[in-house]
């Protein structure tokens, strides 16, 4: 009978350690297959044993292979996305069907490449806080010293110059709508269908889950009347927020933001005046170390949550997405690697554990880390599978197969910034990662000529990443598009676009690139790349103003959202509406437009405040006006087949992005702040929008 290792007992563990420890003398072997951290391992297993079973045994496979020294074959397979697959037999004869055995990461990724050992990490650590040291001093000597960094930045290969925010990726599709007892409801505005994201408030057709900074929120929605039903309140500590939650089903998921506040002593020089010498001063600085927590909770019954696991990683939060049965988190920790102890915590920990250095990639310029782990929502206590990035600052794009990391990079030829009169080059790097049931691995990478400047210009289909750029150079700028096949090398482009503007929008619906680009007009510009190899400009057609954001509105329609301009000053008058005919590319329309007053439309900035859907034929969004006459204004158009039609106009009192349209069955809802809760609004569709009810959360 073959026995697991669950069944393995103390003094049989012991023996197995002895004979481990014993057979690896003089050999070297990675630090995750080293006897402690195999007999770590094996321990955990025997306390958690149904919980650990699969991964236990995968890493003791591997461990005996590579220390006893089997004479089969160690058959380590990846599949085309480097996910793992099933050895089958030994070579001996021995049958191991359905293990699933670690697969090594690959050693380099473009400008990624996977560390050696800890001590690498702490040698290159040491070595960058020397050359910023050095460069300091030299600053200070020449008297140009502008001030303190902060400690944080290295860059021994370029001077990365950056002058937008990371806050959202490139959108490809929604998951718009879902189906429960209350009929169909909208869920998240995503990037990509089939990969969810993260928000404030979830809809599951019959509840509402509302997210504040220390209370998840549950409202009944089944009946015309509202009704709060419970609350979920984590436990959390003086500086702790809730940042973003998941519903799937009857599970609840709340990502949780922890800082644990402390005071350090230091000293420093002050001068006491201007006749008498520096002495020393002793003074205490904050420092805050930050974590973050994925908390799944079992809310089968509404009423009352309960605590099913967690799963913590140092670092800030920065982003996450939901694929099937597994959640993927992204923090991202600064390393302060010019100071004097450069390796200090420069290895992050999950759950308690330092990641494994063959699971970190050090890129050439690093000034902080990206740190990715994936849970499998059935067992919450524990990782499937961590990774670290250390980069200098990349933004990720996830699609239902990869994750992508791209970051700027400038050559400067002599100047520093082209108002001086200076010129250089700006690419975009991009490395990818694939994923799997919680496996991640590196792929490929690629540069592009110039810099990704819509957050919809880069997206992945059938194998082949395009990507819009915008290159920016002294006089005029230029636009290109780049097809890159599965390990991203260039199959085909488009360049010289649009000479002069830049690109604001874009969205790519089947064979077709559709993309916005602005001086004084908005040219919306059609490609046809079904042949990557030979991408081909298929029309255009303008109009004043232009749209930040696009949105397909069935098979033959574009949706823009915007802002009207001046065409002679540029000055905005306005948020606008544009219906675009997309049903002959060749032969691109403008089939209607609406200005309406306002400042600002947070839909162009952040997707997930859009509200599309062709079928319900809804297109909701906020608008802010400023002045004497400030509000916001939840607005709700439909579209008659030749023009829009206002169809619900919402005065609220609160300005901010944590606005959302909802609907459930025939009912409406409008989300907004309200002291420190929400207040939600609701509407009979069927009866022209009136309202039925209104309800702010506890």
């Amino acid at each position: 009978m073959v026995q697991t290792m669950g069944e393995w007992n103390e003094k049989e563990l012991e023996e197995i350690m002895k004979q481990i420890e014993n057979s690896t003398e003089g050999l070297k072997v990675p630090e995750s297959l080293e006897p402690e951290n195999i007999k770590k391992k094996l321990r955990e297993n025997h306390k958690r044993r149904r919980l650990l079973m699969k991964k236990a045994i995968g890493i003791a496979a591997a461990a005996f292979v590579v220390i006893v020294g089997w004479s089969g074959i160690y058959g380590r397979m990846t599949d085309s996305d480097g996910g793992v697959k099933e050895i089958n037999q030994m070579t001996d004869g021995n049958e191991m069907k359905g293990i699933d055995v670690p697969v090594p990461k690959k050693k380099e990724v473009g400008s990624y490449r996977l560390a050696k050992s800890y001590d690498e990490i702490y040698d290159i650590c040491d070595a960058a806080a020397r050359r910023q040291s050095e460069k300091q001093k030299a600053e200070y000597i020449s008297g140009i010293t502008e001030g303190a960094i902060g400690g944080a930045v290295i860059n021994d290969m370029a001077e990365v110059k950056r002058e937008e925010s990371a806050d959202m990726l490139a959108p490809e599709g929604a998951a718009d709508e879902e189906k429960s007892e209350a009929g169909d409801y909208s869920t998240t505005n995503t990037q990509v269908e089939g990969v969810d994201e993260s928000d404030f408030v979830k809809n599951d057709g019959n509840y509402l889950y509302l997210q504040s900074e220390d209370t998840v929120s549950v409202v009944d929605i089944r009946q015309n009347k509202m009704k709060n039903v419970a609350q979920v309140k984590p436990e959390m500590n003086t500086g702790d927020t809730i940042s973003d939650i998941y519903v799937d089903n009857d599970r609840l998921f709340i990502i949780l933001q922890k800082r644990e506040n402390d005071l350090k002593k230091t000293k420093a020089k002050m001068e006491v005046d201007a006749e008498e010498s520096c002495v020393d001063d002793v003074y205490y600085i904050e420092s805050g170390k930050m974590t973050m927590e994925l908390l799944t909770y079992d809310i089968s019954d509404r009423n009352s949550a309960k605590l099913l696991g967690k799963v913590e990683q140092d670092g800030t939060y920065y982003d996450s997405r939901k694929a099937g049965d597994y959640i993927y988190l992204f923090s991202e920790k600064w390393l302060n690697v010019g100071s004097e102890n450069a390796k200090d915590g420069v290895v992050p920990l999950i759950n308690g554990e330092k990641v494994n250095s063959d699971c970190i990639y050090i890129h050439d310029n690093f000034n902080r880390e990206m740190i990715i782990s994936s849970v499998n929502v059935n067992e919450p206590e524990q990782t499937v599978d961590e990774m670290v990035l250390m980069d200098s600052y990349a933004q990720i794009y996830v699609s239902t197969s990869a994750i992508y990391l791209y970051q700027q990079n400038y050559e400067w030829n002599e100047y520093n910034s082209f108002s001086d009169g200076g010129s250089g080059n700006s690419y975009t790097d991009i490395a990818k990662f694939s994923y799997h049931d919680g496996k991640m691995n590196g792929v490929g990478a690629g540069t592009v000529r110039g810099t990704i400047e819509d957050v919809f210009a880069i997206s992945e289909a059938d194998g082949v990443l395009r990507v819009l750029t915008t290159e920016w150079k002294p006089g005029a700028s230029e636009n290109q598009l780049y097809l890159l096949d599965k390990n991203l090398k260039e199959l085909g482009s488009l360049k010289n676009i649009a000479v002069g503007e830049e690109i604001y929008a874009a969205r790519y619906i089947g064979n077709i690139a559709y993309f916005i680009t602005y001086h004084n007009t908005d040219p919306l510009f059609a490609v046809d790349i079904s042949d990557p190899k030979k991408p081909k400009m298929l029309g255009q057609v303008e109009i004043t103003g232009y749209s930040d954001y696009l949105h397909p509105f069935g098979d033959d329609l574009l949706l823009g959202i915007g802002y009207e301009t001046d065409p002679d000053t540029s000055e905005r008058l306005g948020v606008k509406l544009v219906m675009f005919d997309i049903s002959n590319p060749t032969k691109l329309k403008v089939k209607d437009s609406v200005t309406m007053k306002g400042e600002l439309c947070n839909a162009v900035l952040d997707y997930k405040c859009a509200l599309v859907n062709k079928d319900k034929n809804l297109i909701g969004f906020d608008v802010t006006n400023w002045g004497n006459d400030y509000h916001m204004d939840y607005k709700l158009y439909s579209w008659n087949g030749k023009k829009f039609v206002k169809t619900l106009s919402q005065k609220l009192d609160y300005e901010g992005s944590q606005v959302r349209g909802l609907y459930a069955g025939n009912r409406f809802y409008i989300v907004s702040p309200e002291n420190g809760g929400y207040q939600i609004l609701s509407y009979d569709m069927k009866k022209d929008f009136k309202k039925i009810d209104k309800l702010v959360t506890e």
